[in-house]
């Protein structure tokens, strides 16, 4: 593998081109460009790059949905989400589907190469060859039921830190049916604390621990610890899996099973228990603490292009709809229970459209007439539309296809004269089944969702972004306070 290949998409001129100017300088790495998440999609399909900088906010399709195609075709591509959005029902979306890893505006250039060094590193070796040492006394405060060696980093600069950043990736891959919990956090606080080391010139050790569940990283330092206010908010954001003392971090890093992510906590905190090291305290008086230095920084360019925008308004009428979703939560479990059995009879009837919908649109594809459009309309939304109506709990979903298959027959023609259109419709069309066919599967069938209504925003979202899309029009939403879209 010569070189990696990096797609930046955002849909300011300005962003791409200072993003660019800062991964340009790393070394081993293919740039391209896409304006939106249509054109991310199209250069994923066509030139299938290793990482994606992905902006969030862009017209035409969202960073959002456009991660989740692609996540979903190509599973291997890594997403960095490029956002100045701190919202953390965002990240947890974005985690659904596959993506865990962030830069936040206004960037961090030096932050931005290290991920993506660490991240290069990974994909082009699997496989490191680390010093294991015979066993000895547990070092981590958090548990002693451990595996029987230990792997020493010695970090003196800039590409030692990479190589272990690249090391805990690695670690965290091989877990084939496991994820680590918040490892984008913990990537970021051992980024900080070994940063501020090689920056002072100060000599440090970082040894490893690691049980079948959990990694633990014993960071070692000449002198005392110096943070700043970003290593402190990083170290309140790890709790109880962080703690420090004088010369000493110690950093918990959990590995979850991926089925019960969504689903169940965090295992309580294991009683700390520390054998060569005496148990350290989570804010030590001696620990100095540094003002962050003021410094002035241009931020990212967020400009507004003055063209003239046909823009899709969303009514009082679907506000309400949507809004009603989220009244009460309810779990699938439970709903199901509740719900007569003749309804959840034509709920899996519904079963019996997934294989037509995939050959109405394949039929809409090789033959983009009106008829074919408008028999995937009343042929397969209809019927969806009509099963989900007997859901009352599912108002807002059955509106939303109801209006998306209005909308397809209302534009079939000038959808048919424009072969563009034609398989931006089908792929978008395609997508929107599978999600689907992931609805019906958790709440009817599995029955394992903890809220029945945790997709309808995404739904809504989704159906509307295809009318824009489709129709050149923007999705507007004057009070964005009570929704969300993606």
């Amino acid at each position: 593998m010569n070189e990696l290949k990096l797609l930046i998409v955002d849909d300011v001129e300005d962003n791409r081109l200072i993003l660019k100017a800062i991964c340009q300088k790393l070394d081993g790495f293919e740039i391209r460009e896409a304006s939106d998440g249509i054109e991310a999609i199209e250069s994923v399909e066509a030139w299938h790059p290793h990482i994606v900088l992905m902006d969030v906010m862009m017209p035409r399709l969202d960073g959002f949905e456009a991660s989740k195609i692609i996540k979903a075709r190509y599973p291997e591509t890594v997403i960095m989400v490029v956002t100045a959005v701190m919202d953390p029902h965002m990240e947890t979306n974005m985690a659904q589907i596959g993506v865990g890893t962030y830069i936040h505006k206004p960037v961090d250039k030096e932050l931005i190469r290290f991920k993506l060094k660490s991240f290069g590193d990974l994909i082009r070796s699997k496989e490191g060859n680390f010093k294991k040492l015979s066993p000895k006394d547990t070092l981590n405060p958090f548990c002693t039921d451990i595996r029987h060696f230990k792997t020493i980093f010695d970090i003196s600069d800039a590409e030692a830190m990479m190589d272990f950043g690249m090391w805990i990736l690695s670690q965290c891959e091989q877990r084939m049916t496991t994820s680590c919990h918040r490892v984008d956090s913990t990537l970021e606080l051992l980024y900080e604390l070994m940063r501020h080391s090689t920056r002072d010139k100060d000599a440090m050790s970082i040894i490893v621990e690691e049980s079948f569940e959990e990694i633990f990283v014993t960071m070692k330092f000449d002198n005392p610890i110096h943070t700043n206010l970003k290593i402190t908010g990083l170290i309140d954001e790890m709790g109880d899996d962080c703690v420090l003392r004088e010369n000493i971090a110690c950093i918990r890093i959990r590995i979850c099973d991926e089925n019960k992510l969504h689903k169940t906590p965090i295992a309580q905190t294991i009683q700390p228990r520390i054998n060569a090291v005496e148990a350290p305290v989570k804010h030590p008086v001696n620990i100095v603490v540094e003002p962050e230095p003021v410094v002035e920084t241009k931020p990212v360019v967020e400009a507004v292009a003055e063209v003239a925008k046909v823009t899709r308004v969303i009514d009082t009428e679907e506000k309400e709809l949507l809004r009603q979703s989220f009244v009460h939560k309810t779990a699938a479990v439970d709903y199901v229970r509740d719900i007569g059995g003749d309804v959840l009879d034509e709920i899996r009837d519904l079963e019996s459209l997934d294989e037509e919908w995939g050959e109405k649109l394949r039929a809409f594809e090789s033959e983009p007439t009106v008829a074919n459009l408008h028999e995937f309309a009343d042929g397969v939304l209809g019927i969806y539309v009509r099963g989900i109506n007997n859901l009352f709990e599912f108002t807002a979903l059955a509106y939303a296809l109801s209006s998306l298959g209005a909308f397809l027959k209302e534009h079939a023609e000038s959808v048919a004269q424009d072969n563009t259109k034609v398989k931006t419709l089908v792929m978008l069309l395609e997508h929107l089944g599978l999600d689907l066919v992931s609805w019906r599967e958790h709440i009817f069938a599995l029955q394992d969702t903890g809220d029945i209504h945790y997709l309808d925003s995404s739904f809504f979202s989704s159906c509307m972004q295809i009318e824009g899309i489709i129709g050149d029009k923007e999705l507007d939403v004057d009070d964005d306070n009570d929704m969300e879209f993606f």
